[in-house]
């Protein structure tokens, strides 16, 4: 097996918000008056960012749905019952997220996800308004037979909200395996951009059925290259053969 390092590739963007976004730290007590579920914020700024590991654990979720890779105990997919060495490597999951497969010799994780932060320009805007970076939703649960709120009383999240952007900044290692050229990772940089499509159909953080973390990526690039134009153009995702986005 022979695996090399062609080359690396930088994705960057824009994460723009349409509703509401609530990705929790967690919080050990809840205080009179305060907030149930407060967002994730940076140890320093604290200003609120999305977590790399939040954002590519969503999109392999949406890649392994849409390319029937789902394992039947519902953990991260791993191809432990491929029929042959080959189906294993050729595996675009595996090859772009990694994989902890015994049997796995294609090299390292491809894709490199950072952590986003807010864009300095949207902060500065939102401060000079004398705004807060962050919103308080209360929500209730109904008791379907009264009609009226749950005895347990309203709740209180905290969402960075609607119109909000965030910086993206990906990194893919295109590598070439037993000579191919790099093309079997080209296929796999395209569909992390299929993957970027299906999360704008879906939602990113909690809450989604509820209306929570609806996104776009605008402003995308691939080593200072616009490709936003064909991002957009980008259908339903082909199990068969990755959309291209990215070509050699």
């Amino acid at each position: 097996m022979s695996v090399e390092l062609k080359r690396l590739r930088h994705i960057e963007g824009v994460i723009e918000l349409r509703t509401g976004l609530h990705i929790g730290s967690g919080k050990g007590g809840v205080e009179i008056g305060g907030v149930d579920s407060p967002v994730i914020r940076h140890p320093h700024t604290k200003l609120p960012y999305i977590p790399g590991s939040s954002l590519k654990g969503k999109l392999r979720s949406l890649l392994e749905w849409a390319l029937q890779r789902v394992s039947d105990d519902g953990s991260p997919w791993s191809n432990e019952k491929c029929g042959s060495f080959d189906d294993l490597l050729a595996d675009p999951i595996l090859r772009t997220f990694g994989t902890t497969h015994k049997q796995w010799r294609g090299g390292p994780t491809r894709l490199i996800v950072r952590d986003a932060g807010l864009q300095p320009t949207w902060v500065s805007r939102i401060e000079e308004r004398g705004l807060p970076v962050t919103e308080d939703k209360t929500e209730v649960a109904i008791n379907r037979i009264e009609g009226k709120a749950h005895k347990m009383g309203p709740r209180t999240v905290e969402r960075v909200p609607a119109g909000a952007r965030f910086d993206l900044s990906l990194s893919f290692r295109q590598f070439t395996v037993n000579g191919d050229d790099g093309r079997g990772d080209l296929d796999c940089l395209n569909r992390v951009f299929e993957a970027l499509k299906l999360l704008e159909g879906d939602a990113l953080g909690g809450s989604g059925s509820r209306g929570y973390g609806q996104v776009r990526f605008t402003k995308l690039t691939v080593d200072g290259v616009d490709v936003q134009a064909r991002f957009d153009a980008l259908e339903p995702v082909d199990k068969d053969r990755a959309q291209v986005v990215v070509a050699d």
